[in-house]
């Protein structure tokens, strides 16, 4: 099979080689629908290694995540190849919460990409100096250590999140408000129990130890926890859960106990999920545009990488809200002598 060069597309086009090759850089140009058709016709495919060799760019961005079963981490990556658009290719790398893995990929990505997006597992004060030893940009998503602030990075504003939640319950009349929270090590468990608890203060509610419950950040953990809030002489009548896979492990336990969702316990998740409006009822809970957060660390990458920028690191913050649907109410409205939940004694019967 005969190998298409650059000097047939640019034939085809009527162009110059020197505009062919401005386009395959990611330059804009004036042909670029007819040298785009023109590369479709010919099947034309452009030699990845000379050109790195010739510019020292491999017009390829990795985007590293946890776990990709994780629809959390999946929708930054879907927002991460949004707007990287044509001039980049993302590498998709999971890491399967594996730090040994993570490390040796990064190692191995040295010369292959221009720049790495992460959802880091390692947040403690060696991060920075490990994470600067690879020689290209890196932008954290979700977690970063406070000693990183050399690194640009895309967080949400969990602390709001938290206290968005916390003051919906209190507004409905409930003082036994609770939260499954995740490992107070990683960005997104400390300030969402820092919310958590800032909204307690306000509201001058006493914050019982009992009610936050430490767990990780997945469908176990979320059971678990919810089954030792349950399992309190006092449990609560309202329940903040951290995550999306925390919250269906909760909700698994809430159902295990026969507990009546807004009826005997008042639930909020922090993250939507896609059967949230499928359930009965449907789910309240704390939602922000995660495509974004990955669709804004591609957008600071990309200006990170271009030599006419001289930016300070960049850290930027997604937004949150409360999206109320039917998973609260007022914990007052039901018969305690019909209720799991007894509203003298808070126990689970």
């Amino acid at each position: 099979m005969t190998t298409v060069t650059i000097t047939q597309v640019a034939e085809r086009v009527g162009v110059s080689v020197a505009t062919v090759s401005r386009f395959l850089s990611g330059n804009n140009v004036r042909e670029e629908d007819a040298i785009r058709e023109a590369i479709a016709q010919l099947n034309y495919r452009p030699s990845a290694a000379a050109r790195n060799l010739k510019s020292g760019k491999t017009s390829t961005i990795a985007v590293i995540v946890p776990d990709i079963a994780n629809p959390f981490f999946a929708s930054i990556v879907r927002g991460a190849e949004k707007a990287a658009g044509e001039k980049f290719m993302v590498l998709l790398v999971n890491t399967d919460g594996n730090p040994n893995r993570e490390e040796r990929i990064l190692t191995q990505l040295f010369g292959r990409v221009d720049g790495v997006i992460m959802v880091p597992l390692t947040e403690d004060e060696v991060a920075p100096t490990a994470f600067g030893k690879f020689g290209f940009p890196i932008v954290f998503v979700d977690r970063i250590s406070k000693e990183s602030h050399e690194f640009d990075s895309v967080l949400v504003d969990n602390v709001k999140g938290s206290r968005l939640a916390v003051e919906k319950f209190i507004a409905l009349g409930h003082t036994r408000i609770a939260m499954i929270g995740g490992p107070l090590d990683s960005t997104p468990g400390k300030l969402r129990r820092d919310g958590f608890h800032a909204a307690l203060k306000k509201a001058k509610i006493e914050n019982n130890p009992e009610y936050f419950v430490e767990a990780d950040f997945n469908q176990v953990g979320g059971f678990a926890a919810m089954t030792k809030l349950l399992d309190l002489d006092n449990p609560p009548t309202a329940v903040l859960s951290a995550n999306n896979l925390m919250t269906i492990g909760a909700l698994e336990a809430i159902k295990s106990r026969g507990v009546c969702v807004p009826e005997e316990l008042s639930f909020i998740g922090f993250d939507d999920i896609e059967m949230a409006t499928l359930l009965v009822p449907p789910l309240t809970v704390v939602s922000r545009d995660v495509e974004s957060q990955g669709a804004e660390a591609m957008r600071i990458m990309i200006n990170r990488l271009d030599p006419n920028n001289r930016l300070s690191p960049q850290h930027k913050m997604i937004d949150v809200k409360l999206i109320e649907r039917g998973s609260c109410s007022n914990p007052w409205l039901w018969s305690s002598k019909d209720s799991k939940i007894d509203q003298g004694s808070k126990k689970v019967k």
